[in-house]
Parts: structure tokens; C-alpha cells; sequence
């Protein structure tokens, strides 16, 4: 009697120790059989999927819709980009889109692909319209931004070709030393000796004594004849500029300069260093005006000056001649 009393009591102290189920509790219960097929059923999906299929080799990069495009193609895109600036319409202002797409994608390649004349040509293009839009009070934020780092860009790379071509540093040609060398290594004229139109005031045609021609900031400019230094410093429009008598009644003006290396009353030699390119004064961008004066009056430098490797080009109005390296 007395076991049948302790077991009794061990089942309801058990009872009373399980959870009571509430009204909405479900208790799940699965067979043997059930959970058998279950795993049956995936086992078979799983031989029913399709083999993976082999991984695409991973493309090359594509900037924009272009890919490494040749100098010859950023040339023609170029000369595309002036003339549809030259537009009164939406062409104009839809032209910089392409032009910011080629050039960049041109610029992702190495600097020895890339042509030094090719980036100063695109260099001047693109100051040339920033600044045209900014006199027109058509300038876009977006677009100011984009110029900036193009031009930042740009002038990188032509460190980089700079850089490589340091071995061919530049000296004077042998020549007689009563003759004119160059007084940048390189570069674009943009606007040639006699009348022009204003590059400001576009309006106004008037007379230009000089020969205009790009680079990039801070390319050594240098004295394109021995001589003497008579004036250096800020003249005006001219900017920051450096003026050299030289013998025969002749005189050389350097202009827009951003650095002046030489004083007043120095002798400097055919070849020296007497400045750095920039764009002081009343200028668009950056360039060298460079002057030729006899006896007093200007004359074309083109006519003392070596031009056997210069060739024709429609690069802005007012130029004649295109790219010299």
C-alpha cells in the first residue's frame, strides 16, 4: 500500500512540474517516414541543379564609353569640341561632356603613350572656353570643377613626359650666337604677330606685337639671344615680365611670366633660364608672349626664329602655325 502511495505521489509531483499548454500552443510532431522523405526530397534537388558554370576571365576597365583612344582621335575630338563651342545653341554647352570623357580616358594611359603637343593642344582648348564661359556668365559649377581637374590632370602627365625626356634636356641649336633659339622647349602658338581679335574683348580687333605660345605652368622660359637684361618685373597687361637688349639694335620681351629669375642689369647668356611660364597680366591662361623689337619697333620673331619644324594647325583663332617638340 505504501508503494503504490510514493508512486502516485512521484507522478503528480512530475505533472506538476511540466508547463501547462496554453489554447493556441501546437505541438509539432514529425514520423520517422516524413523526415525520411524530406531529406530524400533535397538531396534529389540538389543532383537536378545545373553545374556551375566557369568564371568569365574579368574585363579590362573601360573609363566612359572610350578605351585608350590614339592622339589622332583626341586631335579630331579637339578640333569637334572648338567647333561646336563656336555655336550659339545647345551644342555649345553640350560639348564638354564628350570632350571631359576622351580626354580623360587619354590620360589613364601611360605618359610614354600620350603626345606632349596633344595635352598642351587640350590644355589651351579647355582654359581657352572655361574662360569664354565665364565672361559670358554661362559658367556651371560642375563644369569649373571638371576644367580644374583636367587641367590638374594635364599638367601631371607633362610632368611625366618632361620627366622622361630629361635626358634631352634643352639646350640652344649651333648656331651662330647673333641668332634667335626658342624660348620655350616646347609648346603651341595661339596667336601670331599682327592684327587679331581681342582675346577678351571679342568685339575688338587689335594689333598684336608679339607671338603667343602655350605650355604648361612653370616651364623654364629662356633668353633667346645673349644680351642684357633692362627691365624685370610688372609692366602692366604684360604682367610679370623680363626685357633683354641684345646686340644689332635688337630686344627680346618675355611676358605673363610667373617667376622672374633675373634682375635688372644682368648679362645672361643664349640658353639661360630667365624665367617660369604663367599667366600674370591680362592674359586667358597660361602662355608666353614673347616680342621682337629693332631699333625700337616690333617685327615678326617668326622671321628670326627657327621654324623649320613647325606645322600648319586651326587650333584657335588667330594662330596659324600648331605644335613645335
Amino acid at each position: 500500500m505504501r508503494i503504490h502511495i510514493m508512486v502516485l505521489s512521484l507522478s503528480v509531483g512530475l505533472a506538476a512540474c511540466r508547463p501547462a499548454l496554453k489554447p493556441d500552443d501546437t505541438v509539432i510532431t514529425t514520423s520517422r517516414a516524413a523526415g525520411r522523405k524530406a531529406r530524400q526530397g533535397k538531396r534529389d534537388a540538389k543532383e537536378k541543379k545545373e553545374p556551375a558554370r566557369e568564371s568569365r576571365p574579368e574585363e579590362p576597365l573601360v573609363v566612359g564609353v572610350f578605351q585608350s583612344p590614339t592622339t589622332a582621335e583626341v586631335e579630331q575630338a579637339i578640333r569637334v569640341f572648338q567647333l561646336n563651342r563656336s555655336i550659339d545653341g545647345p551644342e555649345r554647352n553640350q560639348a564638354w561632356a564628350p570632350f571631359f570623357e576622351l580626354l580623360f580616358a587619354y590620360l589613364a594611359q601611360p605618359a610614354g603613350r600620350l603626345s606632349l603637343g596633344t595635352l598642351v593642344r587640350a590644355r589651351v582648348a579647355a582654359e581657352f572656353e572655361l574662360d569664354a564661359d565665364r565672361r559670358r556668365g554661362e559658367l556651371a559649377d560642375e563644369v569649373e570643377e571638371a576644367v580644374r581637374k583636367l587641367l590638374a590632370r594635364i599638367d601631371y602627365k607633362i610632368a611625366r613626359i618632361r620627366r622622361l625626356q630629361s635626358q634631352r634636356r634643352y639646350s640652344p641649336p649651333p648656331e651662330a650666337e647673333n641668332s634667335l633659339c626658342w624660348p620655350l622647349a616646347y609648346g603651341l602658338i595661339t596667336s601670331r604677330f599682327g592684327t587679331r581679335r581681342d582675346p577678351i574683348e571679342r568685339d575688338k580687333w587689335r594689333f598684336h606685337a608679339g607671338l603667343d605660345r602655350a605650355a604648361a605652368p612653370r616651364e623654364p622660359v629662356y633668353a633667346a639671344m645673349a644680351g642684357q637684361v633692362v627691365r624685370a618685373g610688372w609692366n602692366g597687361g604684360f604682367g610679370r615680365m623680363v626685357k633683354i637688349r641684345h646686340a644689332g639694335g635688337l630686344e627680346t620681351l618675355y611676358a605673363h611670366l610667373e617667376v622672374i629669375l633675373v634682375e635688372e642689369g644682368q648679362f645672361v647668356s643664349k640658353g639661360q633660364i630667365v624665367g617660369l611660364l604663367g599667366k600674370s597680366g591680362r592674359t586667358t591662361g597660361y602662355h608666353l608672349h614673347f616680342a621682337v623689337y629693332r631699333d625700337g619697333k616690333p617685327i615678326d620673331p617668326l622671321d628670326l626664329l627657327p621654324t623649320g619644324n613647325l606645322r600648319f594647325s586651326d587650333m584657335l583663332p588667330g594662330a596659324t602655325f600648331g605644335e613645335i617638340e
